[in-house]
């Protein structure tokens, strides 16, 4: 019985994320430049909140510096690309190695004492580090922020950029809800609501936030390299703490138990910063009382998904008592 509700739900999201693709690619079709650059923000920020719920929803870790590699991957492919010169291509596969490598000597410091709070503000002070960094160094543009022409040939206009990022992103997407539905996810939860039980049992319970992490880390990467090509540049505010709380409010309004809810949580907080702040200068009141009513009635957000958090405590439960 369980095994089929699985399949179902399943089935169930796939014909949900075809339909929304394909209703996306269908507007795209007829939508002018402006649109489309706000479409390519929306997804981006799509993988930026599903890359860190892995962490948050998943783990259970409250990740307030992950500006950290959604700045690290712009700054580090703008640089190669603008600073040294090199190939689009190559660049991308550098800026992914380097910010890889930085991602690991920083998430090992950060689960030193594998701590929720420990994780918490060490990478919110290594987010604000680098942030006062890139603020500061003229090799990388300080305050202006380090600009070229760094998209993919394939790519220059807003159409081609439009569709580069939507397609990568689908795939980082479906790849992200593939880990969702692995048996690593089922151990990760478990480390999210019962450490103690996990370590008893023989499990490193630290080695297993550490790879969530790095996945996360690797897609959020991604996510940054896709917004410097989408900006023509990397930018100081990429490296804020505040693009960290942002995403961190998309899984909380979406729901962070929901594959889809960090999503959803995209597109709210996207359209209240970019488009609603046209419209009036107080937007951020409105986030604000959005933020207030899931905290006080919607706890588990907008798409809180009883059933699957249900079957995925049940599954964490049989791996427990093994």
């Amino acid at each position: 019985m369980k095994v089929w509700k699985s399949l179902s739900k399943i089935r169930r999201d796939a014909i949900v994320g075809a339909a929304a693709v394909i209703g996306i690619l269908i507007y795209s079709l007829f939508a002018s430049d402006s649109i489309l650059d706000f479409m390519s923000r929306t997804i981006i920020m799509m993988l930026f909140a599903s890359a860190l719920n892995i962490i948050l929803g998943f783990g259970g870790l409250r990740p307030l510096g992950m500006a950290t590699y959604f700045g690290m991957g712009a700054y580090v492919y703008v640089i190669m690309c603008v600073r040294w010169g090199m190939d689009r291509t190559l660049a991308i596969v550098g800026a992914i190695i380097i910010s890889m490598a930085i991602s690991l000597f920083i998430n090992v410091l950060c689960l030193r004492a594998n701590d929720d709070l420990t994780f918490a503000f060490v990478s919110m002070g290594i987010n604000t580090l680098l942030y006062t960094m890139v603020f500061k160094i003229q090799y990388v543009g300080s305050d202006t922020g380090l600009t070229g022409n760094v998209r993919l040939p394939f790519a220059s206009g807003s159409s081609g950029n439009f569709y580069l990022c939507f397609f990568v992103c689908v795939i980082c997407i479906v790849l992200i809800y593939l880990f969702f539905h692995s048996p690593f996810a089922t151990v990760l939860k478990g480390s999210r609501d019962n450490l103690e039980r996990l370590t008893f049992i023989g499990m490193n319970t630290m080695h297993v936030r550490l790879c969530a992490c790095m996945v996360s880390s690797f897609f959020v990467t991604i996510a940054g390299i896709l917004y410097a090509m989408r900006n023509m540049g990397a930018f100081p505010v990429m490296f804020s703490t505040n693009t960290s709380t942002e995403g961190l409010v998309m899984c909380l309004i979406g729901g962070m138990y929901s594959f889809f809810g960090p999503i959803l949580g995209a597109v709210i907080v996207t359209f209240i910063s970019t488009q609603l702040s046209i419209l009036t200068n107080y937007y951020q009141f409105v986030l604000g009382a959005i933020i207030v009513l899931c905290v006080l009635f919607l706890q588990g957000g907008l798409l809180r998904d009883k059933a699957c958090k249900e079957l995925g405590e049940s599954e964490e439960k049989g791996v427990l008592e093994k």
